[in-house]
């Protein structure tokens, strides 16, 4: 998640690939993503279990045991003039950048461009978690940090939604409401969230 504040004084908010990270600044507002709790995690695991039968635990521990080993394998140096993209840099980068940020409340309006949501598992009824194991939100959890939340559906994944030619809805629909604001700065052009409330 990546938001930065528009010159009429809205927020909006867009959700990048990492590869355009290397592009933009790090440290704009981004949500805290809950933990899955401890009971919603046994509920995945049973329903792994339930669909993929006694086979899931040594398809489990295979991946545990995988992913450990490659956490733990040294990136591959090439030449020293050979370019190379940053991409575990960035995303370092990023994760360092999110547990350093204080979300602070924001009372102006904030757009979010979001992707379909896409769950796996249905730990509860109407709770979804995706296969990143983090819960389905369909503000990605920023309603409590900024209630006048304004939510859009664009087509894409966290990735595509960015690239041709998804990134055309996306323009679009960034375009109508860039538009809507700079009709309300119009009829109203002074109110508090254009005056200095943002988080900063």
């Amino acid at each position: 998640m990546f938001a930065f504040k528009n010159l009429l004084g809205g927020i909006f908010a867009i959700t990048l690939g990492t590869a355009a990270l290397a592009e933009w600044p790090v440290g704009g507002p981004v949500s805290e993503t809950r933990p899955l709790s401890r009971a919603d995690r046994a509920v995945i695991q049973k329903i792994e279990l339930r669909n993929k039968g006694i086979a899931y635990p040594v398809e489990w521990a295979t991946n545990r045991i995988k992913w450990e080993l490659e956490k733990r394998r040294p990136m591959p140096e090439g030449p020293a003039d050979a370019p190379h993209f940053h991409d575990a840099t960035i995303e370092a980068a990023f994760y360092d950048a999110i547990g350093t940020y204080q979300v602070r409340d924001w009372d102006g309006p904030l757009t979010l461009f979001r992707p379909p949501l896409v769950g796996k598992w249905e730990v509860a009824p109407g709770r979804w978690v995706n296969d990143e194991r983090a819960y389905v939100l369909p503000d990605n959890d920023w309603t409590g940090h900024a209630p006048n939340i304004e939510v859009f559906e664009v087509p894409g994944d966290h990735d595509s939604m960015v690239l041709e030619p998804n990134v055309r809805a996306l323009a679009a629909r960034m375009r109508r409401v860039i538009e809507a604001s700079e009709k309300q700065i119009r009829v109203r052009p002074v109110d508090h969230w254009v005056t200095g409330k943002a988080a900063e």
